[in-house]
C-alpha cells in the first residue's frame, strides 16, 4: 500500500518534471551554442574578444541569479499546490506513511531538478571558463559550491567557500530542501486542517515561517563563539576554513532539528486531520443508510 502511494505521487510529478528539464536543457543548450558560436567566429585572443567575454559573462550570471531564485520560488509553490490539492485523497489511517508518501516524490523531485540547474550552470558558465582559460568542464568540490549558489538557492544556506568544504555545503543544502518541503508539508497541513483559501494561507505562511527563519541571529552568535574558541594561532592562518566549516557543520545540525520539529508537528497535525476525515465519512456513511 506505502510503495503505492509513493507511486501515484510520483505519476502526479511526472508531467512538470519532464516539464522542467526540458526547459533547462533548452536554456543550457541555447545560451552554450550561441555563445561558443560567437566566439567561434570572433575568437578570444583579442582585446575586443575578451571585452565581450566578460560583458556576455556579467549578463549570463545576473541572468541565472535572477532566474534561479525565481525558479525556487516557483518549485515550492508548485509543492503547494500539489499538497493542497491531493494532501488527503489517499485512503489510509497512518499519518506517518501520509507524510512520507508525499514528501519523499516531492524531495526526489526538488534535488533533480536543482542537480540539473547545477549541471546546466557548469556548462554555461564553466563554458566561458572553458572558452577563455581552457579549463574545460570537470566537476570539482569548488565547482559545486560555487554553481550550487545558483543551482540550490535555498534560504536557510548563507555558506560559502571552496576547496575541500565543497561536499559539507552541498550536503548541507540538501538537508535545508529536507527542511524546507517538510515545512511546506506542514503549513498547507496548518491550512487544510482549518479549511483556509485554496493553499494560499499556506504558500504566504511558508515564507513568512522562511523569512523569519532567516533573520533569526541566535545560529550565528552560536557560529561565532564557537569560531572565537579556536586557538589564536588557527585564526591567523586558517580563520575562512575555520568559518565556513563551523558555518556549514551549523546549518547543517540547524535544519535537521528543524525536520524533526517539522515531522512532529505535521504527524500530530495529520493525525487531527485522518481523525476528522474518518469521522465525517463514518457520519455519510451512516446517513445514507
Amino acid at each position: 500500500m506505502f510503495i503505492e502511494m509513493i507511486k501515484s505521487e510520483f505519476k502526479q510529478l511526472q508531467g512538470p518534471f519532464k516539464l522542467a528539464l526540458v526547459l533547462i536543457a533548452i536554456m543550457t543548450g541555447s545560451i552554450f551554442l550561441i555563445v561558443h558560436f560567437i566566439f567561434l567566429i570572433l575568437g578570444v585572443e583579442s582585446t575586443g574578444a575578451i571585452i565581450l567575454w566578460y560583458l556576455l559573462y556579467g549578463i549570463v550570471n545576473m541572468f541565472l541569479q535572477f532566474l534561479y531564485p525565481v525558479l525556487t520560488f516557483g518549485l515550492y509553490v508548485f509543492g503547494g499546490y500539489i499538497f493542497y490539492r491531493n494532501m488527503y485523497s489517499t485512503n489510509t489511517v497512518s499519518a506517518n506513511k501520509l507524510i512520507l508518501s508525499k514528501f519523499i516524490p516531492m524531495v526526489i523531485f526538488q534535488i533533480v531538478v536543482r542537480v540539473a540547474l547545477l549541471l546546466s550552470t557548469e556548462r554555461i558558465l564553466g563554458g566561458f571558463d572553458a572558452l577563455r582559460y581552457g579549463y574545460g568542464y570537470g566537476i570539482s568540490f569548488g565547482d559545486i559550491v560555487s554553481y550550487s549558489e545558483f543551482a540550490f538557492f535555498d534560504i536557510y544556506n548563507h555558506c560559502t567557500t571552496i576547496g575541500i568544504f565543497g561536499f559539507e555545503i552541498f550536503m548541507a543544502k540538501l538537508v535545508g530542501i529536507f527542511a524546507a518541503t517538510l515545512l511546506l508539508w506542514l503549513c498547507v497541513s496548518i491550512e487544510k486542517l482549518f479549511k483556509k483559501s485554496c493553499g494560499v494561507f499556506g504558500i504566504i505562511l511558508f515564507f513568512g515561517i522562511c523569512l523569519l527563519l532567516s533573520a533569526e541571529q541566535f545560529t550565528e552568535t552560536i557560529i561565532m563563539r564557537v569560531i572565537r574558541s579556536y586557538p589564536k594561532e588557527l585564526l591567523d592562518n586558517r580563520l575562512t576554513e575555520i568559518h565556513c566549516h563551523v558555518r556549514t557543520m551549523a546549518s547543517i545540525i540547524k535544519n535537521v532539528v528543524l525536520v524533526i520539529i517539522y515531522y512532529i508537528l505535521s504527524y500530530i497535525i495529520v493525525k487531527i486531520g485522518l481523525e476528522k476525515r474518518n469521522k465525517e465519512q463514518s457520519n455519510l456513511s451512516q446517513g445514507l443508510m
